[in-house]
């Protein structure tokens, strides 16, 4: 039981902040020199997924192609065996994470049902501080997810999840330096680029 929950028991409620490193503190317990931020009132749930139901997906490829799904799982589990394979009731999708040496990035990355380029999402928020403002990454996609190649570089009979998943390394690895030095140093790799 933690100190804020013993206090809740006897009606005390005492106020969560966060510093700017991403520790919790409670009121009056930081360092003076470190700012924080009040975390506001809120309460986790569960509960049904509000997503659109994804009836699509069981005529997508990785449900209907059983020799193409097997040869991306083994891309997969040889060039990222760390990543884990959602497949359940029609998904397909892997999730892990990528580290550049300079940051470990949690990545989902989901084929698409037509077979072109995978979507490659992160949960971590994008960006720099510049003076005042934030700035989002270039190479990202309305949506936030990455642009890890242009869609004319997707070739399905050649490429497989594992693809899409070193192209959004080069990415990450590309996006650590514009974090640091604030430009983005190359368009891509190879004949394409």
């Amino acid at each position: 039981m933690s100190i804020p929950t013993l206090l809740a028991h006897v009606g005390i409620n005492t106020p969560r902040n966060v510093t700017v490193d991403g520790r919790i503190v409670l009121d009056g317990a930081h360092a003076v020199s470190q700012p924080v931020t009040r975390i506001e009132p809120h309460r986790f749930h569960g509960g049904e997924d509000p997503s659109p139901v994804r009836s699509e997906y069981q005529s997508a490829w990785w449900n209907t192609d059983p020799a193409g799904r097997q040869r991306d799982v083994e891309a997969m589990r040889a060039a990222f065996p760390t990543f884990t394979l959602v497949d359940d009731e029609g998904e397909y999708f892997y999730f892990g994470e990528i580290n550049t040496g300079r940051g470990v990035f949690p990545v989902a990355v989901f084929p698409q049902v037509n077979k072109s380029l995978p979507s490659v999402r992160t949960t971590r928020r994008l960006g720099r501080q510049e003076g005042t403002r934030w700035k989002k990454p270039p190479h990202l996609y309305t949506s936030d997810a990455l642009c890890v190649a242009g869609a004319s570089d997707w070739d399905p009979e050649r490429h497989s999840t594992a693809t899409a998943v070193a192209w959004a390394a080069h990415w990450f690895a590309a996006y650590t330096e514009w974090r640091m030095r604030g430009f983005w140093p190359t368009d891509g790799y190879g004949e394409v680029a």
